[in-house]
């Protein structure tokens, strides 16, 4: 394996670009650090900097979301600029652009996007690139195919709500700056919505307690619950949610997407605190007894197509 910097240069975009208010309406696209749209911020009457295909990598904002430009374009210094040292192909850039953004848990706040940093991510070389192939691995690893015999699922008999207090035991995280711990092995969790919340792999501070895995997180920022798989550190923009009473994978599963489905609720101007969150309820299926039916809720998740190949990780960790 190569690594990025053998095959594009690695540079900042034009900090000229930076205030984009004293900038005119125009025809040239600029790219700047949003996520999505393919990082246009808009179009300027601003000078034509890249004429040739280039990716563009965030290091701001939407941190990693790599793009490739095949328009002419002009980008600001809140991007990288992957600029190529040979012709390539466009399947090859995108190919580049797909390791970047597999690549973006080595980012966060606290270790951000470098030249060096970037230039070191390891890519196949352009010769050993086969579109064909990494287009299939894509495909297959975005779309597998299913694998399982389809389980009858019965209706439960009701659903009652559960206020989440009544589920789990609420914490917030145990530390709050993460540029001063030092690189490690604890997966930390913190307010990203992106990566299972991982935002890099520290030691853990004196104050912190290693959590459980098996539990689940919450952004405080975005609402967005993960199910953590290993034990992890977390820092206060987490809530914690460790289970009252033992639950199955699958019970976990469902009330892990029954919280994403509410995570509307919040936002910048009214943040996921643990004293707004412990008012969440959410609906599960009971048995006669009133107590989760968490055979019906396994009929429904393992009836996922994805089911077997989350199934084996958990084997693999063994955590089921």
């Amino acid at each position: 394996m190569n690594n990025i910097a053998s095959f594009f240069k690695i540079q900042y975009g034009d900090r000229a670009y930076t205030d984009k208010g004293i900038l005119d309406n125009g025809t040239t696209p600029l790219i700047a650090s949003q996520g999505v749209e393919n990082g246009v911020y808009g179009f300027y009457d601003v000078t034509v900097k890249y004429h040739s295909p280039v990716i563009t990598v965030p290091r701001t904002g939407s941190i990693g979301y790599a793009f490739v430009q095949l328009l002419p374009c002009t980008v600001t210094d809140d991007c990288m600029v992957l600029i190529p040292k040979k012709p390539m192909t466009i399947e090859y850039l995108f190919y580049v652009a797909t390791i970047v953004r597999f690549s973006r848990w080595r980012f966060n706040y606290a270790r951000k996007i470098t030249p060096i940093r970037l230039g070191v991510i390891e890519v196949l070389s352009y010769e050993e690139f086969k579109p064909t192939v990494f287009y299939a691995q894509m495909f297959e690893r975005l779309y597998p195919k299913p694998n399982i015999t389809p389980n009858h699922v019965t209706l439960p008999l009701k659903y009652s709500d559960f206020n989440i207090t009544k589920l789990f035991d609420l914490e917030r995280g145990h530390f709050h700056a993460i540029d001063q711990l030092e690189a490690g092995n604890y997966p930390t969790i913190s307010r990203v919505s992106v990566n299972n919340g991982v935002t890099g792999f520290y030691q853990k501070p004196a104050r912190a307690r290693i959590l459980p895995r098996m539990t689940i997180t919450v952004s405080t920022v975005t609402g967005d619950a993960f199910i953590q798989h290993v034990p992890f550190i977390a820092t206060d923009n987490v809530v914690i949610c460790t289970p009252k009473i033992p639950m199955k994978v699958t019970t976990l599963i469902y009330i892990q997407v029954l919280l994403n489905k509410v995570k509307w609720r919040y936002s910048y101007g009214r943040q996921c605190y643990k004293g707004k969150f412990e008012k969440t309820v959410i609906k599960l299926p009971v048995t006669k007894d009133n107590g989760i039916d968490e055979e019906h809720i396994e009929n429904l998740v393992t009836n996922l197509p994805y089911w077997n190949e989350y199934k084996a990780r958990l084997i693999e960790s063994r955590f089921v």
